[in-house]
């Protein structure tokens, strides 16, 4: 009877140690997602200062990431993928999970920098969060206009499936 108590005392001794194992590694595998989400909201941040700088100084916007990159001190972690898609009036950055043992618990951005309408240098931005984690990528933002669409207030709104990144919205003056 000793044996036995011994026994599923130890045992219940291990599965309580377990237990505090699975929880510590669940709570530092959380801690890695926020760290890398935090990393690549901060990535796609610089991207959006980057393009609104290059953009007031050039007259043009910066399509290459490494260029980016570089000109900027955009730190780029790896466990993301990114890309530029430029146009005449905006250009848009993307930063999407890339392969790794993160990539169902990652959620993709996208920011827009865009060129007010009927004006040569004034540049709206908006950061864009998907709703799903994964490697979908964030629909495009959108110019919203309001009554008048050749008068302000116009402002940028995330795509299907995607949130804003509250403090993310800036509208030069």
């Amino acid at each position: 009877m000793e044996k036995m108590l011994l026994t599923g005392l130890m045992g219940g001794l291990t599965f309580g140690v377990t237990l505090l194992g699975f929880s510590g590694m669940a709570a530092q595998a959380q801690s890695q997602v926020t760290q890398n989400q935090n990393a690549a909201l901060n990535a796609i941040a610089k991207m959006m200062e980057g393009q609104r700088t290059y953009y007031a100084k050039n007259g043009q916007w910066l399509n290459v990431v490494s260029n980016v990159q570089k000109d900027f001190d955009a730190v780029l972690p790896p466990t993301f993928d990114y890309a530029i898609r430029t146009t005449t009036e905006a250009a848009y950055s993307y930063v999407i999970p890339a392969t790794s043992p993160l990539i169902n618990q990652l959620s993709s951005y996208v920011g827009a920098a865009l060129l007010v309408p009927n004006s040569k240098v004034l540049i709206i931005t908006i950061i864009c969060k998907n709703n799903q984690p994964g490697q979908i990528r964030p629909s495009d933002p959108q110019i919203v206009r309001g009554a008048d669409p050749t008068q302000p207030p116009l402002y940028l709104a995330c795509g299907d499936n995607s949130v804003e990144i509250p403090a993310s919205i800036y509208t030069e003056k």
